[in-house]
């Protein structure tokens, strides 16, 4: 049968179990700037002590059955730092110490020394790195992907004069190959209607420029040639004569009494090819013109584009990562180099994670199997770039809970106290 006893003991739990919540709340207080925070929720379920008599069941005070998560939407702050990554819906980012996987909502990153993205306590961030083997990998931002280092292809569009003075091929200066060469830039630029440089970049990144020259060598007809500098191709090793002119190739052009090429270009065949042989040991360029459009009126000789799909080799300036969890680098030279793509992981009961510390949380048999994927496909969430997800502690309501949770810790005090006055009175009747 029940007896005063029964209430000690349920003051005694009261006590306990309000205890623990007490510091729940604490704790998420004290974690409400921690960023990508979930509350807890301290559970309370009742105490009984054996099964008792129908009708005549007494419990035995209460007990806090479960500390629980709460996952809920963080608010998203902006901060405008690129490596600060929010994640808007479903999901944790995976990290990696060693060999053991851990997961978090934080996803305030860095990059370290050695070019690996991290967390602020410096475990790797896991996805799927360009080119790789498809398996979870560390992505590191010195691995990019150069594309179009060598110049293949340069198309120029402008106007060469009608009107400009005529010259005889036969009278213009010819560097030739000879070394050392004795012919200087100005010697041939002297009998040039026009001239213009262009970039030009090896297979191994490097920036050369060659000089295009345009000779008007007769009515309605123009004679190209290119240049480059005699020191750049001289293999023989006798560089004696620096910034002296090496002819490479050339191409004449005829034009109709209405102004235009005559013939037409053919699409998809270059005008004509300038063959390169550098002396850094890169391979040969070999570099297709296109002088397209290319006109002749009584104007002003002028260039009015240049373009070409070579790009030399850049470094990363900046780092980028899109909704969809992709990295990309932007270089030096203008290009855009996908770097990899950050992982998610998700599972089929989250509130069963465990709580490791440092904004990490661990795998337990409650939570089940991690769920891999990539942001915005599938359940995923979207990645947004310069945002942190906020704690989702509401300190009012905490401060709210703390009160009554006081006044029941207060009141479990107060049963005990009262049923230690009635055990007094029981004695002193002996």
């Amino acid at each position: 049968m029940p007896s005063i006893i029964n209430g000690l003991f349920a003051g005694r739990s009261g006590i306990s179990s309000h205890g623990v919540a007490i510091s729940v709340a604490g704790d998420n207080i004290s974690n409400a700037n921690t960023i990508g925070y979930k509350s807890n929720r301290a559970n309370f379920e009742d105490v009984m002590a054996g099964e008792g008599v129908l009708g005549k069941q007494v419990g035995s005070g209460s007990n806090v059955g479960k500390v629980q998560t709460i996952f809920e939407q963080g608010t998203l702050e902006f901060t405008g730092r690129p490596l600060d990554l929010g994640i808007s819906g479903n999901g944790f980012f995976i990290t990696a110490d060693g060999q053991n996987r851990m997961f978090t909502r934080a996803g305030d990153f860095k990059v370290d020394s050695a070019g690996f993205i991290t967390s602020q306590s410096g475990n790797a961030i896991l996805g799927f790195p360009a080119n790789g083997s498809g398996a979870l990998e560390p992505i590191n931002t010195y691995n990019i992907e150069q594309s179009s280092i060598a110049t293949n292809e340069i198309t120029i569009a402008g106007n060469v004069n009608a009107s400009a003075t005529t010259v005889t091929a036969a009278a213009i200066p010819d560097p030739g190959n000879v070394v050392p060469p004795s012919v200087t830039y100005a010697d041939v630029a002297t009998f040039a209607e026009y001239t213009t440089v262009v970039d030009v970049f090896d297979s191994l990144g490097e920036n050369h420029q060659m000089s295009l020259m345009f000779f008007h060598t007769a009515p309605n007809e123009y004679l190209v040639r290119g240049y480059v500098n005699n020191e750049e191709v001289d293999a023989t090793g006798t560089l004696t004569k620096e910034g002296f002119p090496r002819f490479v190739a050339e191409r004449t052009f005829t034009f109709g009494g209405n102004g235009q090429r005559n013939p037409q270009p053919v699409v998809g065949t270059p005008d004509f090819t300038a063959n390169v042989t550098w002396n850094n040991a890169s391979d040969v360029s070999s570099v297709d013109f296109n002088m397209n459009p290319l006109t002749q009126y009584s104007a002003a000789s002028n260039i009015l584009s240049v373009t070409q799909d070579g790009k030399g080799i850049g470094s990363v300036t900046s780092i980028s990562v899109g909704m969809d969890g992709v990295v990309s680098a932007l270089l030096t030279n203008g290009q855009v180099s996908q770097i990899g793509t950050i992982a998610l992981a998700n599972f089929s009961n989250p509130e069963g994670l465990t709580r490791l510390g440092g904004n990490q949380l661990g795998v337990s048999v409650a939570s089940g199997d991690p769920i891999y994927g990539k942001p915005a496909s599938g359940t995923f969430g979207k990645l947004q770039s310069g945002t942190v997800e906020l704690s989702t502690v509401d300190i009012a309501s905490e401060f709210v809970r703390i009160i009554t949770l006081q006044r029941g810790f207060q009141a479990s005090t107060r049963i005990v106290t009262t049923i230690n006055q009635l055990l007094n009175d029981v004695i002193q009747l002996a």
